[in-house]
């Protein structure tokens, strides 16, 4: 099965409109639509950062303004997703959109799907302040850095990421190889920057071998945030996608899985 990998799309709000109450796609959204098209994946992986907060509950229905027909499309939000609201509020207006398509798989909420024999898990993931670079070190203090918005982030975000390992770690299986699909990255060696600010926003310094992947098999490792393409065997035994794109800069991967 071939996986196409997208990630970090940073959609304009302007772009979601058009492409679903006018159908008319942006240059940007074209360009995915056609990648879709050349590819003619098995299945699709979205690794967040797609949308605005306000549009989280428009997320079924741009998906499938690009990527048509009964595709299955494996979803999990990014950090932008959470912006202006709680935790639990922006899960919820998820949830809304689990009724829209049934071959749309939110991994923020159901943990996992198994599509060909691959188990795919995952979720947004957060950071439990790991690769941080000093100990006092505060996740609102780098200038520029926009997560503050998250509301009670500063107190809540290891929270936030218990919710994702536990879920994750509850789906895997043995006997299959796993697919694990984060926003945040799962290992320091798919993060692409040098030691800084940026590495404390970055994930886990290692959930990969925490997590009962099943050694028979090969196993994944998908994700973005850091908009620092990194593909390859980084973590050894894993083929690892960090799929890399940048506002207004598509990247994609094509995984043979």
């Amino acid at each position: 099965m071939h996986i196409l990998c997208l990630s970090d799309l940073h959609l304009r709000s302007e772009a979601v409109v058009d492409a679903i109450d006018r159908k008319k796609l942006s240059p940007f959204l074209s360009g995915i639509a056609a990648r879709v098209a050349e590819v003619s994946p098995g299945a699709v992986v979205v690794t967040g950062d797609t949308v605005c907060p306000a549009q989280v509950r428009l997320l079924s229905a741009l998906l499938r303004s690009v990527i048509s027909g009964d595709l299955p499309i494996v979803v999990t939000l990014g950090n932008h997703e959470f912006w202006g609201r709680t935790f639990e509020d922006t899960l919820e207006k998820l949830k809304a959109q689990t009724v829209a398509d049934k071959n749309i798989f939110y991994l923020d909420l159901c943990g996992s799907v198994i599509l060909d024999g691959v188990n795919f898990v995952g979720g947004t993931l957060f950071f439990d302040g790991s690769m941080r670079i000093r100990d006092n070190q505060r996740i609102d203090q780098w200038d520029g850095w926009q997560d503050w918005r998250i509301i009670d982030v500063e107190s809540r975000y290891m929270e936030f990421n218990a919710y994702y390992v536990d879920m994750i770690r509850t789906s895997m299986k043995p006997g299959m190889p796993t697919a694990l699909c984060t926003h945040h990255v799962p290992h320091v060696r798919l993060n692409g920057h040098e030691p800084g600010h940026y590495s404390f926003y970055t994930g886990m310094q290692d959930l990969v071998h925490d997590l009962p992947f099943d050694p028979l098999y090969n196993n994944y490792l998908i994700c973005g945030h850091t908009h620092r393409r990194v593909i390859g065997e980084v973590v050894p035994g894993f083929m690892g996608v960090n799929v890399g794109s940048d506002y207004d800069r598509l990247e994609s991967f094509v995984l043979e899985v």
